[in-house]
């Protein structure tokens, strides 16, 4: 231990490799003298290492904990400070702390206090002792102070209730980090907020457009409880600020299908000039299970839009609406093709989610399998699986794929062989001569992929059998584990 303490005297002068393996091992030697060297790491801010430090102090626990609080009884505001900081990557498990952390409260550096209020928030349920204390900094001038506190109070969520009327006095604040912070606050704590949408209600007249978007926001996170908002909120769809207009769309999809009320606002925000509104919209559109024709068209034709975000979040809408939306399948497959991975993806669930129409796309989602992109093969194997038995036809295409040399694509290739269940157990045979072949990657696919079919695979016991004595002690080792899967299965049907 001595030698990596010498370690850490010239840390900046080493090598990368060397100072993360000298702070991982810092973290495994549960010593206050190591706990130390970690606070130290810590306040030192190298943003290389700073991942591995804090991951270290995690894994110390008490250790740590212990060493930070004697640093923050010392009367020195800076280290106090950096302790307080360290406390909050902690989390709950700093909760021996938290008498000394509110104790930071009456500090007159305003940095230490905001420092105590982060920490004391991340322990979260476990400082309800301290939430009449940290509500008392809602009160505070300094604006750092008071979003710090409405932050802990969310953090800490039901047992902050009593800081509830404090937290909706905040949503008019002047400062736009205050508002937001106490917004959020105000969905986490929970259903006792309901008793004050009627204030919130008419505070969205407010002469303050920030203000109105900070009342919508805090409507939103109350979710279906905030339903008597939504007229109010729907009628604010056309207002000059695309900032409110975003904040009502993403408040309407929070309070989720009573929203359906304001679906006509909805449909024309899915127009807006605005990308950020009509990803908003679709997104609401989607929560909210708006079905109407002309909502349905509007949000078909945003599967187009020149804003990949905005074609995601329509792409996601389409599938939480279903068979209404059936219309969008062919659009949806296209989007398997698109050059953000996030949107083929989404575009693929979706698609397992609106039934016949999305089987009836299965051929030319099969053909996505040959695309020259891995990123393309992926999403239509994931889609496939997504719609399911609909797609058992395609079990040889997928079989064949398990050649793929990407191992993204042959997992997610599994994936859909295993959501397909029993409708593709007439295909096992064709796995099961996989397991012949001199190619080691096809064979332990195809023995993981009988042994997510376990509950089906039980005729192939014989040639997995045979894997056993494979020269390569990775492919028996895979024979062995699918063998338990299938035994597994068949003792799980067995009657007793």
């Amino acid at each position: 231990m001595n030698a990596i303490f010498g370690l850490i005297a010239g840390m900046k002068f080493l090598p990368l490799n060397v100072r993360v393996q000298a702070v991982q091992k810092l973290g495994k030697a549960h010593s206050s003298s190591a706990a130390q060297q970690l606070l130290r790491l810590f306040s030192a801010s190298d943003p290389d290492i700073q991942g591995e430090v804090q991951t270290s102090i995690k894994s110390q626990g008490i250790v740590f904990v212990e060493t930070a609080m004697r640093q923050l009884s010392l009367p020195n505001p800076p280290a106090q400070r950096a302790a307080a900081k360290a406390l909050a990557t902690v989390g709950p498990a700093a909760a021996p702390a938290l008498p000394l952390l509110t104790q930071q409260l009456e500090s007159s550096v305003l940095d230490l206090r905001a420092a105590a209020l982060t920490a004391i928030g991340a322990i979260g349920s476990g400082a309800a002792g301290s939430v009449e204390r940290v509500t008392k900094a809602l009160s505070s001038d300094h604006i750092k102070e008071a979003a710090a506190a409405a932050k802990a109070l969310g953090r800490i969520g039901p047992a902050a209730r009593s800081a509830v009327p404090q937290l909706i006095g905040l949503v008019g604040h002047r400062d736009k980090a205050v508002r937001e912070a106490a917004s959020s606050a105000i969905g986490k704590i929970g259903p006792i907020t309901r008793v004050f949408v009627p204030t919130l209600i008419e505070q969205l007249n407010h002469d303050d457009v920030g203000i109105c978007v900070a009342t919508a926001q805090a409507l939103g996170k109350m979710g279906s409880d905030a339903e008597k908002a939504v007229i109010p909120l729907s009628r604010l769809v056309e207002h000059s600020s695309r900032d409110l207009r975003q904040a009502v769309m993403e408040a309407l999809g929070g309070i989720g299908p009573a929203s359906r009320e304001a679906e006509e606002g909805i449909g024309r925000c899915l127009d807006d000039r605005d990308w950020g509104v009509r990803e908003a919209a679709a997104r609401a559109a989607g929560l909210a299970g708006c079905a109407e024709h002309v909502t349905v068209r509007r949000l078909l034709n945003l599967l187009q839009d020149s804003r990949g975000s905005v074609r995601r979040s329509a792409a996601e809408a389409v599938g939480r609406i279903g068979k209404p939306a059936a219309a969008g399948a062919p659009a949806l497959v296209e989007l398997l093709s698109d050059k953000y991975q996030s949107i083929q993806l989404a575009a693929g669930k979706s698609l397992g989610q609106i039934g016949q129409a999305a089987a009836d796309q299965v051929d030319t989602i099969v053909d996505l399998l040959a695309s020259d992109d891995p990123e393309v093969r992926e999403a239509a194997a994931k889609a496939l699986g997504a719609i399911g038995p609909l797609a058992s036809r395609t079990a040889p295409s997928l079989i064949a794929a398990l050649k793929d040399p990407q191992p993204p694509v042959v997992q997610s290739v599994i994936g859909a062989l295993a959501q397909m269940g029993a409708s593709v157990k007439g295909d096992i045979p064709l796995l099961v001569g996989n397991l012949s072949s001199s190619n080691v990657a096809l064979k332990l696919a195809s023995l993981e992929a009988l042994g997510q079919l376990a509950a089906h695979a039980e005729g192939a016991t014989d040639s997995i059998q045979n894997c056993l004595a494979d020269r390569n002690k990775i492919v028996s080792e895979a024979a062995r584990d699918t063998l338990e899967k299938i035994h597994r299965a068949s003792q799980a049907v067995t009657p007793h």
